[in-house]
């Protein structure tokens, strides 16, 4: 049996217990039945000899047996194909689950399970399988967009790296300090944008660990300002954090500093020698709000969601940035049931990023 297919098996199962109801039923009768007769004729008081008595029984035992078998063979009937109704009707689903699983084993991404319409089991089936095939998809056009990103952006240094290297080989460039610290540069460029797109690629995937927690953003904000200050310093950007009150919030405070972290190297890479960056916090309705205020560069405000986006670089683009830093911040924030949002005036105008979490 084990070598039948599960309709076969199913088909089986309940014509052996149709079967087995049914033998049960007749016996039963065939025993109960001449007890009652009996007893009924004792009770109508009807004074019959021994062979009338028999012939009766014998006549109501056949009566009953033959109603009972014609019943009972009609009921087998039904029941059976009924059964076989049933029983393709559930294993259908099942196979189609089986084969669209199978499909998407072997790279056909796109293949999806009907809704079977048999109860809430089967359609929780054919929901998982279908949540699996639309992640698995998801993940194949990130691997994709992931492969063509890291194509593109490893050309400039890559051929930047060559060209000094030929030009070394060939004697046109000398190989003084000058020469070596562009390579030095170009590679150190590469070794960033292979943890940035690591990183990306983690953000993308929620593979990164948040351990939310109640925690003053406040303080938080004073010690990543002041972690920043030397860096702004020399770059001739004033930096300063607008003192505020006691701002509880539920989040990871280290995923936080690395999304302040981001922000404040975004403002500085779009900010002129002499331009200022501005960071608050306050508690507004029910969410902390914390905010990065520069007045560099800015953008045009049509393009604020392309900020997020892996490898965007805004209006005016930035060739210090790799174009990830702004991505793996908002997968962050999203993490703790946050938003990250940006906003400008336009182009020279400066830029705001609005960091908001629930409070605490």
């Amino acid at each position: 049996m084990a070598r039948l297919g599960l309709s076969a098996r199913i088909f089986l199962t309940i014509a052996l217990v149709i079967v087995a109801g049914a033998g049960t039923f007749l016996l039963v009768a065939l025993l109960v039945a001449p007890q009652v007769f009996d007893a009924r004729l004792e009770q109508a008081g009807l004074r019959l000899d021994p062979a009338q008595t028999d012939s009766l029984r014998d006549g109501f035992t056949d009566a009953v047996v033959t109603s009972i078998a014609a019943g009972v063979s009609a009921a087998v009937l039904v029941a059976v194909i009924a059964g076989a109704f049933v029983a393709r009707r559930l294993t259908g689903p099942l196979a189609l689950a089986a084969e669209t699983a199978t499909r998407l084993a072997d790279g056909d991404l796109g293949a999806r399970v009907p809704q079977p319409g048999m109860g809430p089991e089967l359609a929780e089936l054919a929901r998982a399988v279908n949540t699996l095939g639309a992640r698995l998809e998801q993940a194949e056009r990130r691997r994709e967009r992931l492969l063509t990103d890291v194509a593109h952006e490893l050309r400039t240094p890559l051929t930047a790296i060559e060209a000094t290297v030929e030009a070394l080989a060939d004697g046109v460039l000398p190989a003084d300090p000058a020469t070596l610290a562009s390579l030095t540069a170009q590679t150190r460029r590469l070794t960033r944008l292979t943890h940035d797109l690591a990183a990306a690629s983690r953000s993308e995937e929620h593979a990164f660990t948040v351990r939310r927690r109640r925690v003053d953003l406040a303080p938080l904000v004073q010690q990543v300002v002041a972690g920043h200050t030397a860096r702004y310093a020399a770059a001739q950007v004033r930096l300063g954090a607008e003192p505020a009150a006691p701002c509880h919030a539920y989040a990871d405070p280290d995923r936080v500093v690395e999304v302040l972290d981001q922000l404040l190297d975004n403002a500085l890479r779009h900010c002129s020698p002499g331009g200022s960056v501005q960071v608050s916090s306050q508690r507004v309705d029910g969410q902390v709000e914390v905010a990065v205020t520069d007045d560099g560069l800015g953008f045009d405000p049509a393009t604020a969601e392309e900020l997020f986006v892996r490898f965007a670089r805004g209006a005016v683009p930035s060739p210090a940035g790799s174009g990830v830093g702004l991505t793996i911040a908002r997968a962050l924030v999203s993490a703790q049931d946050g938003t990250l949002t940006a906003s400008s005036a336009g182009p020279g105008c400066g830029a705001r990023f609005v960091l908001r979490l629930p409070a605490g």
